[in-house]
């Protein structure tokens, strides 16, 4: 819904990506829209220092209420198991509140997958958000997901981040510790 500003998402897992179908934000958290060069961001206030890399302008500040029901375009909204679950009414992402959102790390706004985790399942299911399910069983990457399709989660990152890069969807990729449930 706005030209030239874009949502600064931070994940943990990027195979999620392929499956994001809203993001969310803290309706009482501060959300701030930063100039960096001729890019423009939007970000949680409170993550400016551990979020962005180099000088910045602040251009504008709302709550995240604010925000909720603007629509973006997703980063993987090509691949045919996404256009077949946004089905034929167009279903667009849009940001959505969610009380679990904070400033602890990362941006401030939530990518959110209902088909990837537990968490986002509860939350799609309350607002009625599609489910994209990228995975089987054995954690291999489905029929409809282009080059990822039949390949194993532990090697899709670095191709998810080759496709963000290349579109211009990509910030900055950092270590992260993350404990995850797998067997």
């Amino acid at each position: 819904d706005r030209p030239g500003e874009s949502l600064l998402v931070w994940t943990t897992t990027p195979w999620t990506l392929t499956s994001n179908v809203a993001a969310a934000v803290g309706p009482e958290v501060r959300y701030v829209k930063v100039r960096q060069g001729d890019e423009a961001y939007w970000l949680g206030k409170g993550t400016l220092k551990s979020a962005l890399v180099g000088p910045f302008t602040v251009e504008d500040e709302v709550a995240g209420s604010d925000l909720v029901g603007w629509r973006y375009s997703g980063p993987f909204d090509d691949l045919p198991a996404v256009r077949a679950a946004f089905g034929p009414d167009g279903y667009e992402h849009r940001i959505v509140a969610w009380d679990e959102v904070g400033e602890d790390e990362g941006t401030g706004i939530v990518h959110i997958a209902p088909g990837c985790g537990a968490e986002d399942f509860v939350l799609g299911k309350a607002l009625g958000l599609p489910v994209i399910a990228p995975l089987d069983e054995s954690g291999i990457v489905l029929d409809g997901f282009g080059p990822l399709s039949g390949r194993d989660v532990r090697d899709v990152a670095e191709p998810i981040i080759e496709h963000l890069r290349h579109h211009g969807r990509f910030y900055r990729l950092e270590p992260y510790l993350h404990r995850y449930p797998h067997c």
